[in-house]
């Protein structure tokens, strides 16, 4: 199958389990979105999380008195939009394509049914979110500094 095949080649299933690709590319669909489009809206509920094949996606928060704001750019590999398989209810960012995207779309609710019938299928899905979400707010943590330092050399 083309998809397993696929899968094996993006950092997020790297070294999963032939089993385990079988069973995302059970509960996923390969969706094509052209350049400007969105995944998915802040605030907005969503069934889905992604893993991009292929393009880039900015992720982007809404800052009370200013426009948009990007806070980084997610690519081949990278998994984005988690909260609904952590349960977290609407999306806490907005995910924009700045170049036509293939992607790999998730969806939570049967992930987690998958995991009742076999929890080491979902811990190692949630190891491999857990360990995603921490690069992205590392990065987060790093844009934020980056920002504070422009903002004190503008300032003096």
């Amino acid at each position: 199958m083309v998809l397993l095949d696929k899968l094996d080649q993006l950092h997020f299933c790297k070294g999963m389990p032939a089993e385990y690709l079988r069973k995302l590319a059970s509960v996923g669909e390969l969706k094509e979105y052209p350049p400007g489009a969105y995944f998915f809206r802040e605030g907005q509920r969503s069934e889905y999380v992604y893993v991009v094949i292929e393009g880039q996606v900015a992720l982007e928060v809404t800052v009370p008195g200013r426009e948009t704001t990007p806070l980084q750019v997610a690519g081949r590999g990278d998994l984005v939009g988690w909260s609904p398989v952590l349960g977290l209810g609407p999306m806490t960012a907005s995910a924009r394509t700045l170049t036509r995207c293939r992607v790999l779309a998730l969806h939570a609710p049967r992930i987690v049914a998958l995991g009742e019938d076999d929890p080491r299928f979902l811990v190692e899905f949630m190891r491999r979110t857990a360990v995603a979400l921490a690069g992205r707010l590392n990065a987060t943590r790093l844009e934020l500094l980056a920002v504070s330092r422009d903002d004190a050399q503008a300032v003096s």
